[in-house]
């Protein structure tokens, strides 16, 4: 791993997004076919998107879109359950983020989030 490096922030958003889900049975589950019958492209369609599911939970997540070393950009994201210490406001002129990038064997790499500096408006 890389030392920690601060990089501007080009965009950033809070958004919920859903985190538990229930399955229903859907009308292809509950339909008993007999003597080898089957059912056809159009039924199975049909039943996959009559299907429901029942959400139980929605989970905050801040998406980061920064600038990285070369000009480049990069997503990352932050789960914001249990992580609110990593997220401070600034009066700052620019909002940044505080990452180490990590480069693999095979030249792949990735950014690990540290904190994040978000500029009040």
């Amino acid at each position: 791993m890389s030392p920690t490096t601060t990089y501007p922030i080009r965009y950033f958003s809070i958004v919920t997004v859903p985190k538990e889900f229930t399955h229903q049975l859907g009308q292809i589950e509950n339909t008993a076919l007999s003597g080898g019958a089957s059912l056809n492209h159009d039924e199975i369609v049909k039943a996959i998107s009559t299907g429901k599911s029942q959400l139980s939970s929605l989970t905050p997540y801040l998406f980061v879109l920064f600038e990285i070393e070369n000009g480049g950009a990069y997503w990352t994201y932050l789960d914001l359950a249990g992580e609110l210490s990593k997220i401070h406001f600034t009066d700052g002129k620019t909002s940044e983020i505080k990452a180490e990038k990590v480069t693999f064997a095979n030249g792949g790499y990735m950014y690990v989030m540290k904190e994040v500096y978000l500029k009040r408006e």
